[in-house]
């Protein structure tokens, strides 16, 4: 295995459960009146114990976190259009991401089914918007030194 990649996927887990402690702890600034809940006592039901749960979580958490990292990749296809590559990386991220986020931290009900795709959606839908118009300008500004024949071949 390649060292970048290793690096990648290390880095990847551990920034996925540091992202997912904090969710942690924002779920108990809202919720835990002052205690802090280590984990969402739905997804501690599914375990003989929560210690198990707990452990379960920060390998999920870590998971999204390498989904993340590795899904990064296809940004560095250069034959891709960028649509095509915002396209895979969604598909990507959102087959890992959803599911462990619903069982992690969301009551499963219609209504947060809905919130959660919308709100990855949305995210997805403004980010490619704000990458396509900086990628768009850095074209421009490129084309331009083209045009008024400031590139020179070294």
């Amino acid at each position: 295995m390649r060292k970048d990649l290793l690096i990648r996927i290390v880095g990847g887990f551990v920034s996925g459960v540091v992202i997912g402690q904090i969710v942690q702890i924002c779920i108990s600034i809202g919720l835990g009146k002052g205690s802090y809940i280590a984990i969402v006592p739905e997804f501690s039901a599914l375990f003989i114990s929560e210690t198990v749960a707990i452990c379960t979580q920060i390998f999920l958490t870590g998971i999204i976190g390498v989904t993340f990292a590795l899904a990064a990749l296809v940004f560095e296809i250069a034959k891709w259009s960028m649509l095509k590559q915002f396209i895979v990386h969604f598909c990507m991220t959102a087959i890992v991401w959803i599911p462990i986020v619903m069982i992690l931290w969301m009551p499963q009900t219609m209504a947060n089914i809905f919130s959660l795709l919308a709100s990855f959606i949305g995210t997805y839908i403004v980010t490619w918007l704000l990458q396509y118009k900086l990628a768009k300008r850095d074209i421009e500004k490129i084309n331009a030194i083209f045009e008024r024949g400031e590139f020179h071949d070294h």
